[in-house]
């Protein structure tokens, strides 16, 4: 099977919007949830992607960069770009959130590329910094990428982690925040305020850079420029809620609200390169 859509010379945009637009027909048919925070994390999980060696994540070998998508209810996005890149069957796709699926709603290890199941309480980022204290004990020379939410920093069990991380100057950690501005139960930092993040996670001793989460191919350099670090790296991808449709954007009901045909009509004629 091969990748979709990977020539050198396809515009960025276009390709987010590509992903966008196939993710968005998943949601619809299979009726799920979780449309806001999917759109949110395109760019972030294309420029991951495009920082990894897809054969060795196909052939799960023991110097594979594992990357861990600790914010779990953006599985339809995640299971798209898996697609996207030739890690997930087309037939497979089209099986998400059905009966007897291996693809439902939070992210799963069942599924092939996957390295942790995650959920609405995420828990990733504690296990990535495992993950990177085993290969580098293993001098296995792989970096770990763990995508987080913002609203699961509320959590004191991923600041022990960031402590962990720091302290043992886990040079293969690098964490991506979806700084969205929301969580499921409304604006994050009206419930527990994070700011000034990129403060915090260098006091803590991260190597930290705050970038336009919807911009990939900032992203990707920013990724690209700190793949050989001494402490870990934090990337604080700024981005919007429901990105690219604009009755969807930064309006939280649709962290729940599955499309009808009306509005799946209506948010397939926005998603367009450039918005």
């Amino acid at each position: 099977m091969k990748p979709r859509n990977l020539e050198s010379n396809q515009p960025s945009l276009e390709e987010a919007a590509e992903v966008r637009r196939r993710m968005l027909t998943l949601l619809h048919e299979s009726q799920a949830s979780h449309v806001g925070t999917c759109l949110s994390v395109v760019e972030i999980l294309l420029a991951v992607y495009k920082n990894v060696d897809l054969e060795k994540i196909r052939n799960r070998t023991d110097d594979r960069v594992r990357v861990v998508v600790s914010k779990g209810h953006s599985a339809a996005a995640l299971y798209t770009v898996l697609n996207h890149f030739g890690l997930l069957r087309d037939e497979e796709l089209e099986t998400y959130h059905q009966n007897n699926s291996r693809l439902g709603g939070h992210v799963t290890s069942t599924v092939p590329g996957v390295e942790h199941s995650t959920g609405a309480l995420g828990h990733g980022l504690p296990v990535a910094v495992g993950i990177g204290i085993g290969l580098r004990n293993k001098k296995a020379g792989s970096r770990v990428y763990v995508i987080v939410g913002d609203g699961e920093l509320h959590e004191g069990s991923n600041w022990e982690a960031i402590h962990s991380a720091a302290h043992l100057k886990l040079g293969n950690l690098c964490l991506l925040v979806d700084y969205n501005k929301l969580s499921g139960i409304g604006k994050t930092n009206d419930c527990c305020n994070l700011e000034p993040l990129k403060s915090k996670l260098e006091s803590f001793g991260f190597e930290t850079f705050e970038v336009n989460g919807h911009n990939q191919d900032e992203i990707y350099a920013t990724i690209r420029k700190t793949i050989v670090s001494e402490r870990p790296v934090a990337i604080i991808c700024h981005t919007i809620k429901g990105k690219g449709v604009s009755f969807i954007e930064n309006n939280n009901v649709w962290h729940y609200r599955p499309l009808n045909k009306e509005d799946y009509e209506k948010a397939m004629l926005e998603i367009r390169a450039g918005k």
